[in-house]
């Protein structure tokens, strides 16, 4: 384990740094520091040996030996935390991993976004209601409340954000339902590697069909560093930095760039080649390390239209610059669009279809797909569609319940994987016949 690249670094260190995107301003900022403080000496949510094993696990997507399903909300609700809604998620994400598995013959890693997803990233930090007043845009359950009485932004509610955390680890390590057990699912053991005494009673997060890993967008840093410990963020075992936070001489790419952590960056359809290298020679210094192997997920959010000519010469760009990433495929966020009701909305066809293109271009550019990145729910929503048409006639509305993004509703989700993967074994298929 090397460190000496790191030597300026420390879990504050991002408060330096010139760019801060995405903060949030307190009207109290003793009270921010109370309850950072706090947050500080609380027990870790995820304990290091598992993070050394979800490293050790992207690793081998990044090598072609796995693949990887993340899934789960847009932003996570504190009224979600009961156990049907847990079960539902954690049963969702079982059933795409069972799919991935039986088509793609792989290992799958299978990480949610869950128990901790509760900061947004927003393009402004207020906005103008109808009536004229200007307050604070609404950022996620870990800041503020979506109610136009609740917008100011609270310190308070990172402490309600840690508690809900850590009661939807319980439910996940309570949740029993699972689709089959001959799913063939990637059950990583702590026996890779030695264990400290300190870690040696520890219970490993796992369900039925193995290891669920917990993830979501570092965004709001002093939560983050507040759960470093040395360098570890033990609040989720994955982390990832978006299009708005991944400034070079931004405080997220300060701290995310000293983390063991598996990181992921986020990658737009307006990202240039030198500026993606930039980005992985800043948070990974010695690509050519052994244990630097997929010690960065790029995922991609390119659009369906433009991930033929835009992914390419991103491939060859970090091929050339000797890292080996895992990709991974947001098929997502460069999808969505307003319906005439004024509702955000995404297309289920559209995003298998960049999701097809995506794997394609990689397996063209002699480069493997790693992964997909799924914004879902275990619910039954009406927030995507599963037709190009976009009219006032949809029933969008009928149930539609996300904070922030649409998201796939359960059967969509699975569609979308099913189809995925019946397109991946046609591939397959016709190289082995060699046309």
């Amino acid at each position: 384990m090397t460190h000496h690249i790191h030597d300026t670094w420390t879990p504050q260190s991002w408060s330096t740094k010139p760019v801060v995107a995405q903060d949030v301003e307190y009207d109290d900022p003793k009270a921010l520091e109370s309850v950072i403080s706090t947050l500080s000496t609380l027990p870790a949510l995820v304990n290091p040996m598992k993070i050394e094993i979800a490293r050790k696990s992207f690793a081998a997507a990044a090598r072609g030996k796995a693949f990887i399903i993340q899934g789960g909300d847009c932003a996570e609700s504190f009224d979600d935390v009961h156990p049907h809604a847990i079960q539902q998620k954690v049963k969702l994400l079982q059933e795409q991993s069972h799919l991935l598995g039986q088509g793609l013959n792989l290992p799958i890693i299978t990480v949610g976004r869950i128990a901790g997803q509760y900061a947004k990233p927003r393009s402004s930090p207020l906005e103008t209601l109808e009536d004229g007043t200007i307050t604070h845009t609404f950022r996620g359950h870990n800041i503020n409340g979506p109610g136009v009485e609740e917008r100011r932004p609270d310190p308070y509610r990172l402490l309600l954000g840690d508690f809900y955390s850590r009661t939807t680890l319980e439910m996940i390590r309570h949740t029993q339902s699972t689709p089959s057990t001959t799913a063939k699912t990637f059950v990583p053991t702590p026996s890779s590697f030695p264990l400290t005494p300190e870690e040696t009673d520890v219970t490993p997060l796992e369900t039925p069909t193995g290891t669920i890993f917990t993830s979501h967008e570092a965004l709001h840093l002093p939560y983050e560093s507040a759960m470093t410990r040395d360098r570890y963020n033990t609040s989720a075992s994955f982390i990832w930095i978006g299009e708005r936070t991944r400034q070079l001489d931004g405080g997220h790419v300060e701290y995310i760039r000293g983390l063991r952590n598996p990181i992921g960056v986020k990658i737009g359809p307006n990202t240039d080649s030198s500026t993606l290298i930039a980005l992985l020679n800043t948070i990974c210094p010695e690509p050519h390390l052994l244990e630097n192997i997929g010690r960065v997920t790029i995922i991609t959010r390119l659009g369906a239209d433009k991930v033929t000519t835009v992914l390419p010469p991103l491939v060859k760009a970090v091929q050339e610059a000797g890292h080996t990433p895992v990709w991974m495929c947001d098929p997502c966020h460069g999808n969505t669009q307003t319906s005439e009701a004024g509702l955000k909305t995404r297309h289920v066809g559209r995003m298998l279809l960049e999701a097809i293109r995506t794997y394609q271009a990689h397996r063209e550019n002699h480069s493997l797909l790693g992964g997909l990145h799924l914004e879902q729910t275990g619910d039954f929503v009406t927030e995507c569609q599963d037709d190009d048409t976009l009219d006032t006639k949809s029933n969008l509305s009928s149930n539609y319940h996300t904070l922030c993004d649409p998201r796939l509703s359960h059967v969509q989700a699975l569609s979308l994987v099913r189809q995925f993967v019946d397109f991946v074994r046609s591939w397959e298929r016709k190289e082995k016949l060699g046309y």
